[in-house]
C-alpha cells in the first residue's frame, strides 16, 4: 500500500494512462487480502515483537538475508495470529480423523508516504482483520505417513486511514478519498490445502519432514464509494521439517526445544506484496505446555525466526502458539 499515494498523483494524466493507474490502485485490495493470508499463517511466516539484521550478528553481506529496508518494514508491520485445531471425530482403531482448525488474525501497519516528495510525509495506517475455519479428514496411510485434506473459508475485513499533512494531493482527493485511501473493504475468500507428513519411525510428535499447497480464491466488496470488484486469488506450498525435542517435565509442563526449516513458493496475488516467488524460513526456541488444561491452547514459547528471499527479510523475536 505504500504505492497508493504515489501512483495517485497520475490521475491529473491523460484518460489512457489514469486507467491504467486506476487498475493498479483496485488490485492493492487484492494484494492486501491475499498477503494477509500468507503472513497470518504462523506455519509459513512468522512475525515478532523485536526485528534485527542478521547480517550485523553473523558477519555476513547477504541482501537476501536482510537489510536496514526489510527491518525497517517489519518494525512498521504488527501481526497476531492465534492458530488452534480441535478433533471433531477420532476412533481409537480407525485410521481417520475429522478435525476443525482455523485462526483468529489482526495485521496492522503505520507508514509515512511522500507523495510528490513533499517536505512532510502523510501518514497512511492499514488494518486488516480476519477469522478462518476449515474441516480437515486425515488419514494415516501408514505406521510412518499421514495424508490431509481441507477446505475452509476466510472472512476478512480491511480498512486504511490516510492523514494529508500536505497540500501535495489536494487537486486528487475527490478521486481517490473513500475510493482507495480513508475507505474499508469486507472479502470472504474460500481456500483449498492439503497436508503430507513423513516421520520415519512413525514419530510424528517429535520430528517430520511436511509439504502443504494452499490454493485460495475469493470475492470482496469496497464498503466506501468505490464499486471495483475484489477478486484475491493466490497460493503457496511449504516444504519442510520440524523438530521437537523434550527436555524435561517440571510443574506439569512440558519443556520442549522446537525448531523449523521450511522453503515456501508463492503465486497469484501473493508474489508482488512478497516481491519474491519463494522464500525461506526458519525458526527455533522454547516450547511450554500450559500446567493446567486450557481449551485450544497446546503449547507456547518464545524464540527466534530468519526470513531469507522475502521482502520481509530479516530476523525476530518472536513468540510461539500452538506449535505441532
Amino acid at each position: 500500500m505504500r504505492k497508493l499515494a504515489c501512483l495517485a498523483m497520475c490521475f491529473a494524466s491523460t484518460s489512457s494512462y489514469s486507467s491504467t493507474v486506476e487498475k493498479q490502485l483496485q488490485k492493492e485490495f487484492d494484494y492486501n487480502f491475499a498477503s494477509s493470508i500468507v503472513l497470518s499463517d504462523s506455519d509459513v511466516f512468522t512475525f515478532g515483537f523485536s526485528n534485527f539484521d542478521p547480517n550485523e550478528y553473523l558477519n555476513l553481506d547477504d541482501d537476501s538475508l536482510g537489510d536496514n529496508e526489510s527491518v525497517d518494514l517489519r518494525k512498521k508491520i504488527s501481526v497476531l495470529s492465534l492458530p488452534f485445531s480441535i478433533p471433531a471425530s477420532n476412533y481409537r482403531y480407525s485410521p481417520y480423523q475429522t478435525k476443525v482448525n482455523g485462526r483468529g488474525y489482526l495485521l496492522s501497519s503505520q507508514q509515512k508516504v511522500s507523495a510528490l516528495n513533499a517536505d512532510t510525509p502523510d501518514d497512511l495506517d492499514e488494518l486488516v482483520l480476519g477469522g478462518y475455519l476449515e474441516v480437515e479428514q486425515e488419514a494415516y496411510l501408514n505406521r510412518n505417513i499421514t495424508l490431509g485434506a481441507a477446505a475452509g473459508t476466510h472472512i476478512m475485513y480491511y480498512q486504511n486511514d490516510y492523514a494529508y499533512r500536505s497540500d501535495t494531493l489536494e487537486d486528487y482527493r475527490d478521486q481517490i478519498d473513500g475510493i482507495y485511501v480513508n475507505t474499508n473493504a469486507l472479502a470472504i475468500v474460500g481456500e483449498v490445502n492439503a497436508t503430507l507428513k513423513y516421520s520415519p519411525y512413525g514419530h510424528f510428535g517429535q520430528w517430520y519432514f511436511w509439504s502443504s499447497p494452499h490454493y485460495f480464491n475469493g470475492v470482496g466488496v469496497n464498503l466506501g464509494k468505490g464499486d471495483n470488484v475484489i477478486n484475491p486469488e493466490g497460493w503457496y506450498w511449504v516444504n519442510g521439517v520440524k523438530v521437537f525435542h523434550r527436555l524435561a517435565i517440571w510443574q506439569n509442563m512440558v519443556q520442549s526445544f522446537y525448531t523449523s526449516f521450511n522453503r515456501v513458493d508463492i503465486g497469484g496475488d501473493t508474489k508482488k506484496p512478497l516481491n519474491t516467488v519463494h522464500y525461506y524460513e526458519a525458526s527455533m526456541g522454547w516450547l511450554m505446555t500450559p500446567p493446567i488444561k486450557i481449551p485450544f491452547v497446546v503449547n507456547i514459547g518464545v524464540g527466534m525466526s530468519l526470513n531469507y528471499g522475502s521482502a520481509f527479510k530479516g530476523g525476530s523475536l518472536v513468540m510461539f502458539f500452538n506449535q505441532v
